[in-house]
């Protein structure tokens, strides 16, 4: 046995004729030095590098999926960093990867047969076990080589994987683009019948819009990621082709792999996932300052069940800060939010008691009364300061309804910050448990939920339906009166600081 060292990796080829076997069974690479570097030591350092500047959060949850982007390194690699990032230290058993065809037209999905895939770093092997028991299960699911001899979407993503995820096994799946909801369900259904007792990761591979102007690419792009947010295959359908009968020049598709994301979502929704966390938004375009023409870039995590919290009340003890306090968890917040423009980590050594309690909180921008951001955790896992550093960061950086204006260093000085500590949720059986100006709402029905605060409903002048029906509607994506059939209802209440009031 030799081994080749390369920058960060070990690559162990054996002599046996079971490795001889598998290496000559590999699929070669097929766009190594073209959407990425086929030098095992470059590639190493550029994802370590997409890896190192990753915008994301940790999640308490499972996550049960990943949907990321495929497109050259250069123009991709970051946005898809930041969904890798997030498994980074997790561990999983196998990992499916599906995307949709390029090339050429098949029938339902296609596995790859191959014993293993190659890339510059070496084998990432497939679970040819499983891939000949999904084939016998579905007349849908066949092995058909030809269509994944010349595939990027899938390739493109193994090299990150056996960074974040070395030595787990993979199955390659390749999908119809024509292929209908109902039977990307019914592929879901045959898959996660046969991985039960696995821990797995599902990956979907999809670009965005394709050749539209940059500011139409932004317009048309978070229209649909507000559309993915809903977690529904069928919204995300419909938005595509609404946007697509609208003309918009050069607009080819709205994602590439979207029966890709569609089949994600059936399959980790059976899997136990309960929601999307939506990752940041860019271009193509952000990258070469080409304008006129341009693909967009997004990525989401698929979550398990959030813990709701409660002790059986819906308020909690307001906190006593000192005014040094209160100052300084404002520091913290605007030095996060700096250093997340600029691109790097925050690190606070904090002492005090009270920045050390666990707390919910919401982090609110605004620039002249006008929003800018505004993102929150209701879990009471975090220190005080440490939350509040995060949501402020991901309320500057993160918030994808801004994402084509977002915060400037430029524009610090007039952004207002406003922190609201949550009390635990409480789920309620009665409206009238409702007051308005102290209580926040979340409304959740399926696989859908939305919040205000508890300051909306003063702010905007409504009564307790109109607070309602605007959070069923307006965040949840619910209709307007869901909250009087089943959806669930939770209050909260919060402690609000504003940076004006120091």
């Amino acid at each position: 046995m030799k081994k080749f060292i390369t920058t960060g990796l070990i690559l162990i080829l054996c002599s046996t004729a079971a490795g001889t076997d598998i290496y000559r069974n590999a699929r070669p690479p097929a766009v190594a030095g073209q959407f990425y570097t086929d030098d095992a030591g470059a590639l190493k350092s550029q994802i370590d590098e997409f890896l190192d500047n990753a915008m994301t959060m940790d999640v308490d949850e499972n996550i049960l999926g990943i949907w990321v982007p495929h497109a050259g390194y250069i123009f991709s690699g970051q946005i898809a960093a930041n969904a890798y990032a997030a498994v980074r230290n997790r561990s999983y058993d196998l990992i499916v990867l599906i995307g949709a065809s390029h090339h050429l037209s098949i029938k339902g999905a296609s596995i790859g047969s191959w014993s293993a895939y190659r890339t510059p770093f070496g084998l990432a092997t497939v679970n040819t076990e499983l891939a000949a028991e999904l084939k016998e299960a579905s007349d849908l699911i066949d092995c058909f080589p030809p269509v994944h001899q010349y595939e990027h979407s899938l390739e493109v993503q193994i090299p990150f994987l056996q960074v974040v995820q070395p030595g787990v096994p993979i199955l390659p799946i390749i999908l119809d683009p024509g292929l209908s909801l109902k039977n990307a369900e019914r592929i879901a259904k045959t898959i996660v019948e046969h991985i039960q007792g696995k821990k797995v990761l599902i990956v979907a591979s999809s670009d965005m819009s394709h050749y539209p102007r940059y500011k139409d690419a932004y317009d048309v792009d978070l229209r649909m990621i507000d559309a993915i947010a809903t977690f529904d295959p069928k919204i995300v359908q419909e938005k595509e082709a609404e946007l697509i009968d609208q003309n918009i020049t050069n607009l080819r598709c709205c994602l590439c792999g979207r029966v890709a994301i569609a089949t994600v979502m059936y399959i980790t929704r059976l899997m136990g996932a309960s929601h999307i966390e939506m990752l940041p938004y860019m271009n193509s375009g952000d990258v070469s300052g080409e304008r006129n023409r341009v693909v967009g870039y997004g990525s989401a995590l698929f979550v398990g069940e959030k813990r709701i919290q409660s002790d059986g009340g819906n308020t909690v003890d307001e906190i006593q800060f000192s005014k040094a306090e209160k100052k300084k968890l404002f520091q913290i917040a605007r030095e996060s939010i700096i250093r997340a423009i600029k691109g790097k980590d925050s690190q606070f050594e904090v002492k005090e008691k009270n920045l050390l309690k666990k707390r919910g909180v919401f982090v609110t921008l605004t620039n002249k009364g006008r929003l800018r951001g505004c993102i929150g955790h209701f879990g009471e896992d975090y220190p005080l300061f440490q939350i509040v550093s995060q949501m402020a960061a991901a309320a500057a950086t993160q918030d994808y309804r801004f994402m084509y204006d977002p915060i400037t260093l430029e524009e610090m000085d007039e952004i207002n910050i406003k922190i609201s500590v949550l009390s635990p949720l409480k789920k309620i059986d009665s409206i009238d448990e409702i007051e308005i100006g102290k209580h926040g709402i979340w409304i959740r029905q399926g696989n859908r939920g939305g919040t205000y605060l508890p300051e909306v409903a003063t702010d905007m002048g409504w009564n307790k339906k109109q607070f309602l029906e605007h959070c069923c509607a307006h965040k949840a994506g619910l209709p307007a009166d869901a909250w009087k059939k089943d959806a669930d209802i939770y209050i909260y209440s919060s402690q609000l600081l504003s940076e004006k009031n120091l």
